[in-house]
């Protein structure tokens, strides 16, 4: 008995570990899908001003006579926007991947932590039929006592 009490303790110990690990992972994964929404805003934010300075750009361009340099200084601003778009769209695939993958640990934190729990309800099980079986047989060992008892009484009262 005192074995299989060590061993659900055990089991035990393991689901709860089992469970902190499903909860850090739980916890990772929401910051994953904060830091994706943020890229997302940050590069949909960006696209949008961009587009508006583009506009604001060429417009004041097309609006008077302008040098040569000027019109090489818009391009200069246009392939800069490109490049920070390029990046904040890089970013944006990063925070998808680093989601996967803390969709991915999470998955598999809950799949440990199920495992853990059936495991640990396997031994439960176990060990209340061992305690039910174990009450059993001193109920009867105290059944067979009383009866032991009782006919020794009446086999000396005969004598």
């Amino acid at each position: 008995m005192n074995v299989l009490t060590d061993l659900l303790r055990i089991k035990i110990f393991r689901e709860q570990q089992a469970e902190r690990a499903l909860l850090k992972a739980r916890l990772i994964l929401k910051e994953a899908d904060g830091a994706l929404k943020d890229a997302k805003a940050s590069l949909k934010k960006f696209l949008e001003e961009s587009i508006e300075r583009e506009k604001l750009m060429y417009s004041d361009l097309c609006s008077r006579l302008v040098f040569l340099k000027e019109i090489e200084n818009v391009r200069l601003d246009v392939d800069l926007m490109k490049e920070k778009s390029d990046q904040l769209k890089q970013k944006v695939e990063d925070a998808e991947t680093a989601r996967k993958e803390a969709a991915e640990r999470e998955d598999l934190a809950r799949q440990v932590h199920i495992v853990a729990i059936r495991e640990r309800e396997k031994f439960d099980e176990l060990n209340s039929t061992l305690l039910e079986e174990h009450e059993r047989k001193v109920a009867q060992f105290e059944e067979l006592e009383i009866e032991e008892s009782a006919n020794s009484r009446f086999n000396f009262q005969d004598v």
